[in-house]
């Protein structure tokens, strides 16, 4: 399809994916200093783990340990069982693999049916047990929502060309202190050659604040990894056909070590035991493991329900 056949949508995505006039990319001092800056803010924990029982630290850590600290402490306890909206997740991203190499006209359904064929017959892939079991209503159900998910990808993304060398579930690995400390990545989809990426997360909901806080750690490792920082960093609601930009800078990649710093010393403070985890309800306390013993966290729900805490 030549850019001239696109739909105003796929112009608009398009448009904010093309690297723009007069764009200069992070410059290679400027990422040793924001490697040093990463350096110096771990220096606490430096000492305190090695190689065979390291730090490790990813997204979904990060994420929960700025929210709620006894959520963060407590969910690690608990096994991890898949439902309906994370079994959606896998599917379309898996969805979105097979159109990148699909042959022939595309019809989401079938790329669709192919994507869970794939999952569920495969026994190394996690989800497979939870599709087998699904009842028939369940499985039709969710097979529609991700058929609209796709459906909007296909029709509001612009088809996703050969030579933007894209990658999915693209892994950056980085680490610190004789890799007593690791960082662990997993993008959605990558576009681009090295030193002038984009990193795009795929999201099934509504976009919010945290999922730019996730794109700025995977830019933060992706350039202490390469030693070259992506050009751009892009959230797509594929129910909203939106996207939610912005340029990787000097600026973004030092608040990334700012908040991936903090976050690394509280997980590491929890995990050794060294203070107890602060309570902080909020959103988490809706699928909290102890949600029915924290008194904070029953007040913030029955204040979202509007009902009397009297």
């Amino acid at each position: 399809m030549d850019d001239e056949d696109l739909n105003p949508l796929q112009h608009e995505v398009l448009a904010s994916l093309r690297i723009p006039d007069g764009w200069q990319p992070v410059e290679p001092h400027v990422i040793a200093d924001v490697e040093q800056l990463l350096v110096d803010a771990l220096a606490p924990v430096r000492d305190r783990f090695t190689v065979d029982n390291p730090l490790r630290i990813n997204k979904h850590g990060l994420s929960t340990v700025h929210g709620c600290e006894k959520h963060h402490v407590e969910q690690k306890k608990e096994a991890f069982s898949w439902n309906v909206n994370t079994v959606r997740g896998t599917i379309v991203h898996k969805a979105v693999e097979l159109l990148l190499n699909w042959h022939g006209p595309i019809t989401p359904a079938d790329v669709v049916d192919e994507a869970i064929s794939s999952i569920a017959a495969n026994p190394r892939e996690r989800a497979s047990d939870f599709l087998d079991q699904l009842p028939p209503a369940d499985m039709a159900e969710l097979r529609g929502a991700i058929v609209g998910a796709v459906t909007n990808f296909v029709d509001c993304f612009p088809p996703i060309k050969r030579q933007w060398r894209p990658l999915v579930e693209y892994t950056a690995v980085y680490s610190l202190f004789d890799n007593s400390v690791q960082f662990n990545t997993r993008m959605d989809l990558v576009l681009g050659q090295i030193g002038r990426r984009v990193l795009i997360d795929l999201k099934t909901g509504r976009i919010i604040q945290t999922h730019r806080d996730d794109l700025r750690f995977y830019a933060l490792i992706e350039t202490l990894r390469s030693r070259q920082a992506p050009r751009r960093l892009a959230s797509y609601s594929l129910d909203a056909a939106r996207l939610d930009d912005e340029d990787v800078t000097e600026g973004l990649l030092q608040a990334a070590v700012r908040r991936t710093a903090h976050g690394a010393i509280a997980i590491a403070e929890l995990q050794l035991g060294d203070r107890i985890p602060e309570v902080r309800p909020g959103v988490q306390c809706r699928w909290c493991p102890v949600a029915d013993t924290c008194e904070e966290g029953q007040r913030h729900l029955r204040a979202l329900t509007g009902e009397d805490d009297d």
